[in-house]
């Protein structure tokens, strides 16, 4: 049988394309440190699975890092909590949500205002299909990168992290609850975080704060999204 190979991202970000090409679309990203398993190889291209949300594509083979399964299977217990950061050692940039194994000086904290305070930090940062960091991010992972500085591991996708936590009806809404929203279909395809009993913050067109109604999001006086349901996962 065949030994399953494990790798672990040594760059500040990597990106996850749809399929082997660098023209390719971009479906995701890794932050420095995250770990992945590789599901095959090509000549110049490997299809791995991220370890933290099971997200499978492409990835280039001159930025893989291969590691041992022990290294692999070693828990992350700390995320870096700056939204970008030089770190002089490493001579290369961290971004907000990069996990390492150790431990930070024990503090309590109240997870729906860390989630909160790190969402706020990402304001203004431009929409980028794929993102997952200052540099460019979209809804979705947003969402995951935010969420894990409480703690919480979210899948990539909207309509994923649709799937989890208990549902709230409006009015019922409360900071720190995820909001999606719909298409013409019914689909879920947009997703933000409640700031407040009629705002959210999401990434459209850039991480912004607009205005929330049974309706939906409405963006200076137009309605940009359709609302559909909300739920909480803290």
């Amino acid at each position: 049988m065949k030994k399953t190979k494990y790798g672990q991202t040594h760059l500040s970000i990597i990106p996850i394309r749809a399929e082997e090409s660098h023209k390719s679309e971009l479906i995701s990203q890794l932050l420095f440190n995250e770990t992945y398993s590789i599901i095959k190889e090509a000549e110049e291209w490997i299809l791995i699975r991220c370890l933290h949300d099971n997200y499978e594509g492409w990835i280039s083979k001159s930025q893989v890092n291969y590691i041992s399964e022990e290294i692999f299977e070693t828990p992350f217990q700390y995320y870096s909590p700056e939204l970008m950061l030089w770190n002089k050692k490493l001579q290369q940039y961290l971004f907000m949500g990069s996990p390492f194994n150790r431990l930070p000086v024990k503090s309590k904290y109240n997870k729906i205002e860390t989630v909160c305070q790190a969402a706020e930090q990402f304001v203004n940062t431009p929409y980028m299909w794929g993102g997952r960091s200052p540099l460019g991010v979209d809804c979705s992972g947003l969402m995951q990168i935010v969420f894990r500085m409480g703690g919480i591991l979210l899948p990539r996708d909207a309509s994923q992290q649709a799937e989890i936590g208990k549902p709230v009806s409006f009015g019922e809404h409360k900071k720190g609850d995820l909001a999606f929203f719909e298409n013409k279909s019914g689909d879920i395809t947009h997703v933000g975080l409640v700031c407040g009993e009629q705002s959210i913050l999401h990434a459209s067109g850039w991480v912004r704060i607009d205005l929330l109604t049974s309706d939906g999001i409405f963006h200076k006086n137009t309605q940009t999204h359709q609302l559909s349901y909300f739920r909480n996962v803290l």
